[in-house]
């Protein structure tokens, strides 16, 4: 590590230290469980965080006190951000009414923007879990990250945040823009930092397409880790990474209202490692709440084990997947999230990114779903619980990244349905079937 990077690094541990040293303990505790799934300390440990968690629940919350009696997680019902929302107050714990807490809203990537509490010892694990998780790909604290993401649909990190934690937010609308590829190749190749990158996958295809349209060579770099997120990696754009950056892609599953619950090793094992120091998770079935066997697909359900303050128990995650023991080892062989078409702009061009991220602004939806009806024109289906009084905002707000000549309706449902898969669409080009 650099004198900079390792400078950073010892004063995250010492800063940590200093504050009794909750993010090492966790950090410990999750690599232990991790790297050792199946010792006896580690099973302890998974269970005792279980019935803890489902004890306080039962005691503490109104939506859950009628469970008190529990012989088992399977008693207890299966909740959606929907159901969430619509009790918002019984799902929070009575002991943390009055304690710091911290709002966390979801990227609205299924269509149904989201918000829950977390408190702070569920904060702490969650950065245990991303540095563990992190160091798995290469990185290390103090490295210099990359952060492609949409940034207009999250939060942004203020100026001395971003120096602090050494991270470069970049918006992945604005690749389209050539000019800012090559701003960010020409800084990767010409830093004598460690640089790591963490992002959508389609930014790394997007980045790696305009390299094959160039005809490029090989791109000189420092990259010590990369890490995608949100989307399904795809073969051509791990492979398309190697020859450009001389460097391996994984793959992470993770939400923003959780965060990582499994994440890919580095080399050729394509499965996802399980993140059972932090969830106990579930597939089930996709007409019913009984688990499936191994090997089969499902919906993934997920408990927090850490959330005290808005305790999530049989979570649906709104993805689906295929969970298998493999080497006495918990991984996922297959996740798949929700069903997304390509949409194209008024000037034909492909948006390569999940535009319904945007929707996470307009807390007032509970679900939507963006259409392409034909080049130019566009339609959405909103579910909304009131009136919505932003109506204009919203089409605004999607015309700078349609165009401003985009034709965009709106229908008001009640429910957008579920796909036969468990699935829903939430960008569909109807103009694929024309």
């Amino acid at each position: 590590m650099k004198g900079s990077e390792l400078f950073r690094n010892k004063m995250f541990w010492i800063i940590d230290s200093l504050k009794r040293g909750q993010k090492r303990k966790h950090y410990n505790e999750i690599k232990f469980i991790v790297e050792n799934p199946t010792s006896t300390k580690a099973i302890y440990s998974k269970k005792k965080y279980l019935q803890n968690i489902l004890n306080h629940t039962t005691k503490s919350t109104s939506y859950y006190e009628k469970y008190k009696q529990y012989k088992s997680i399977e008693d207890f019902p299966v909740v959606d951000k929907n159901i969430i929302r619509d009790n918002f107050n019984d799902f929070q714990s009575k002991n943390f009414i009055n304690l710091p807490k911290y709002k966390v809203s979801t990227s609205g990537s299924t269509g149904t923007p989201f918000k829950i509490y977390q408190d702070s010892r569920k904060k702490n694990r969650n950065i245990a879990d991303n540095i563990f998780f992190s160091e798995m790909a290469g990185f290390k604290i103090g490295y210099h990250l990359t952060y492609f993401r949409l940034w207009n649909a999250f939060e942004k990190k203020g100026r001395i945040a971003r120096l602090l934690q050494n991270i470069e937010p970049i918006d992945v609308f604005d690749l389209s823009n050539k000019e800012v590829v090559d701003t960010i190749l020409k800084k990767l190749s010409k830093s004598k930092l460690s640089n790591s990158w963490l992002g959508y996958a389609s930014a790394y295809q997007e980045i790696c397409k305009y390299l094959d349209q160039k005809k490029s060579s090989a791109i000189p770099n420092n990259l010590k880790s990369v890490i995608a997120i949100s989307e399904k990696l795809n073969d051509y754009t791990k492979q398309a990474m190697s020859t450009y950056f001389n460097t391996e892609v994984i793959s992470r599953y993770s939400n923003v209202e959780n965060g990582i619950i499994a994440q890919q090793p580095l080399g050729e094992n394509s499965c996802f490692r399980i993140n059972e120091a932090s969830y106990f998770v579930e597939v089930l079935e996709f007409n019913s709440n009984k688990r499936v066997i191994d090997g089969k697909l499902g919906r993934i359900v997920i408990t927090d084990l850490f959330n005290y303050c808005m305790p999530m128990i049989r979570y649906d995650t709104g993805d689906i997947g295929i969970k298998d023991i493999i080497d006495s080892e918990p991984v996922f062989v297959k996740i798949e999230g929700r069903k997304i078409d390509m949409i194209y702009d008024v000037n034909g061009k492909i948006v390569s990114v999940n535009l319904v991220l945007i929707v996470n602004k307009y807390s007032e939806l509970r679900q939507s779903q963006l259409i392409q009806k034909a080049p130019g024109i566009y339609h959405f289906k909103l579910n909304s619980k009131d009136k919505f009084l932003r109506e204009e905002e919203f089409l605004n707000e999607f015309k700078v990244y349609l165009g401003e000549e985009a034709k965009i309706t709106i229908e008001y449902v009640n429910e957008i349905p579920l796909l036969a898969s468990g699935k829903r669409r939430v960008m569909v080009n109807e103009m694929i079937n024309l």
